[in-house]
């Protein structure tokens, strides 16, 4: 089920912007097959070209499915479906999937195949790389995994970034750690103390949120990578190469952030990964760009996952990025300016989302949203949905 919603959900829209509403389209559903748990994360790919490995990418697009068995699925835009690992291991957290670093084998009469590669973190604390289709490292750290996001640093291609429950972030490669870093949370304080102050980051839960790598302009205005990450403790935290440089504080604590561009004007250094966004557990949403917190807008539910699409993916346009917000119900928000343009409203409780450039050939950027059957009081993997969106343009 999806709608076309076009009133504005904010008192303070901003009627600037290029994009007057979106169209939800007809769900594309992909039954999951049977007995594999509940879907726990997902994670979507769309091609471009060539992969930086130099093999054909093709036309097909990819969604990994992970469940709370342990069970991890790749899907192709043809609904075809590879399983990577069967049920029987720990829960699957987060999923990531990315341009593979290897060659495929191939014979001088046939075709390099191409599979991109699958980044699965689970509940045992493991990060699983899959290549090519099959089981490429795996590399075990001291805690449960909670979020995993893409390293754009140019000096650094193939790396990806993940925290644990523990408060640890880690930059790596497939086979090797690149920096690993613990952020910290304040002691409590001693009975006294503690009844002169107010409740602060020692009752913060360690675990990390949510993370991901952009750019911001130093005071040279120089592009300079960063890794944000946010716990519990109403805190974004700015690493350089493993070092906590800047802690940016938050109303309270941040529940997803996501790379991007998103408010316009504020600076001529501004790139399409040079701000980001977080949300919060009271629906809350702001904007951090030259490491300075910009309200952005107010949903009506607590946030769980922020995704950023390009304005240029949808036409030959120039402007911010549109943000794609999953929440603690049933629907899903399109916003662009400050401004919902958008909301898919499911007949399920969406259990992850993300999103996916491109799943066939005729559709543009699409919402990936993952469903789970709970009609006999248990939660089992029933499909995923892929939902294209239309922008009405100005």
């Amino acid at each position: 089920m999806s709608l076309l919603l076009k009133k504005p959900r904010l008192s303070d829209v901003n009627q600037s912007g290029v994009v007057r509403g979106c169209t939800l389209g007809v769900d594309t559903v992909i039954d999951m097959l049977p007995d594999i748990g509940a879907i726990s994360a997902i994670s979507a790919w769309a091609p471009n070209d060539v992969s930086p490995s130099g093999v054909a990418r093709g036309n097909e697009a990819y969604i990994a499915v992970g469940t709370d068995t342990g069970c991890i699925m790749l899907i192709n835009s043809s609904k075809s479906i590879t399983t990577l690992e069967g049920s029987g291991g720990p829960a699957i957290q987060c999923l990531l999937v990315k341009d593979t670093t290897l060659k495929s084998t191939s014979s001088a009469n046939t075709r390099p195949s191409f599979r991109p590669d699958v980044v699965a973190c689970d509940s045992d604390g493991r990060v699983s790389v899959y290549a090519m289709g099959q089981m490429f490292a795996r590399n075990t750290f001291s805690a449960p995994l909670s979020t995993i996001a893409l390293d754009t640093n140019p000096n650094s291609p193939s790396a990806f970034i993940v925290g644990d429950l523990s408060g640890a972030v880690t930059a790596c490669h497939a086979q090797e750690v690149l920096w690993r870093t613990q952020i910290a949370v304040q002691e409590p304080p001693s009975n006294s103390e503690r009844i002169r102050s107010q409740p602060m980051d020692y009752l913060a839960d360690p675990g990390i949120s949510g993370v991901c790598a952009m750019q911001f302009p130093d005071n040279h205005g120089i592009l300079t990578s960063y890794v944000l990450a946010a716990n519990g403790s109403s805190k974004v935290q700015v690493l350089s190469r493993g070092h906590s440089v800047l802690s940016v504080p938050t109303p309270i604590p941040c529940s997803a952030i996501s790379a991007g561009y998103f408010v316009d004007g504020m600076s001529s250094t501004c790139t399409s990964r040079s701000q980001a966004i977080v949300g919060d557990e009271a629906g809350r949403l702001y904007v951090l760009s030259n490491f300075e917190l910009i309200p952005y807008a107010q949903l009506d539910y607590p946030i769980t996952r922020l995704i950023s699409i390009p304005l240029r993916l949808f036409a030959d346009r120039h402007g911010v990025d549109l943000v794609v917000c999953a929440t603690q119900s049933n629907s899903v928000y399109v916003l662009h300016d400050k401004q919902v343009v958008g909301i898919y409203s499911a007949d399920f409780w969406p259990a992850s989302v993300d999103v996916i450039g491109a799943f066939s050939a005729t559709a543009g950027p699409c919402i990936v949203a993952s469903q789970n059957d709970m009609s006999d009081g248990s939660s089992c993997a029933k499909a995923v949905h892929v939902i294209p969106i239309e922008l009405d343009l100005e």
